[in-house]
């Protein structure tokens, strides 16, 4: 039980760096659009810039379902790639069908890998919240700047 533990605890590790990098890039991004002038469309360019933003967020947490979905390969716990990864992401997300389970000592793995997606998510969100908060004031200052006489 203490190494399937462990196991988890050092897949979520790895999941943390996977999620920094994938924050990194979003805020260099963010940092990037902030600067750029929102032009005559600002609800097409804020639109766009939240759209590559979410793009590039859910790859950070796609690619960390995807290497839960290769430890429960590695493990053996499942037959095919594609069963991991539908059982790694219906876990990471927390929705729990229970249509397709963990056996044995590793079904520990299943809580560990929810957290960590619970967690992971939350920093997404995180970061999501701050971008729309930041084009909200962008917004509102183009409006004003736009109807000054």
């Amino acid at each position: 039980m203490i190494t399937v533990i462990g196991l988890g605890l050092l897949a979520m590790s790895i999941c943390l760096a996977l999620q920094a990098l994938a924050s990194v890039l979003a805020v260099r991004y963010f940092v990037y659009a902030r600067a750029q002038p929102v032009g005559r469309k600002p609800r097409r360019m804020i639109f766009l810039q939240f759209s590559v933003l979410m793009i590039v967020l859910m790859l950070g947490n796609i690619f960390q379902v995807a290497f839960w979905a290769l430890l429960y390969r590695v493990l053996g716990a499942f037959e095919d790639f594609e069963t991991a990864m539908y059982f790694s992401g219906v876990t990471f997300t927390s929705l729990g069908y229970g249509d397709v389970v963990l056996d044995g000592r590793i079904r520990l793995l299943g809580p560990l890998q929810a957290a960590n997606g619970l967690m992971m998510f939350g920093i997404t969100t995180a970061l999501f919240f701050s971008a729309i908060q930041h084009a909200t004031g962008k917004l509102a200052a183009a409006h004003r700047t736009a109807h000054e006489p």
